[in-house]
């Protein structure tokens, strides 16, 4: 794995959402029984390589995924008969996911790898209170 990668993406997010208050690598933190070690909204991340095309010499093409896991705390009302405030206040977890996209999407991470491609985003169904949405964006670099 590519830790240049994962810092480049640490540090993006970062910068670029500065609502995010915690952002590590995936461990496991939003299955524990008790509350998660961590600062909402967070984003925890994971790379995979699921695939690799090797090249005369050693040299491999390397098509990454990057998944985040991206968890906030439930913010109140979100039906159409709640107070738009509240409303506002409850669907903003959706201002810091567009956000995060705006950072991503077609970033480089200064030519470290080609640029990145969202290619899912689907919210998990918890019964903890959590909201938390799978996103998952794509590269490709050679190593």
């Amino acid at each position: 794995m590519n830790k240049e990668i994962f810092m480049a993406v640490c540090d993006r997010l970062k910068t670029e959402v500065p609502q995010l208050r915690w952002i590590d690598a995936e461990e496991g933190q939003l299955n524990s029984a008790e509350r998660p070690a961590v600062a909402f909204p967070c984003c925890l991340i994971e790379i995979a390589y699921p695939s690799c095309q090797t090249y005369t010499g050693g040299t491999q093409k390397i098509n990454a995924q990057i998944q985040l896991k991206v968890a906030f705390e439930k913010a109140g009302s979100t039906h159409a008969a709640a107070p738009k405030l509240v409303r506002e206040h409850a669907l903003c977890r959706m201002d810091t996911l567009e956000k995060i996209h705006r950072a991503l999407q077609w970033w480089n991470g200064g030519n470290l790898f080609n640029p990145m491609r969202r290619i899912r985003c689907a919210p998990e169904k918890r019964a903890d209170g959590l909201k938390v949405y799978n996103v998952m964006y794509e590269t490709e670099f050679m190593d």
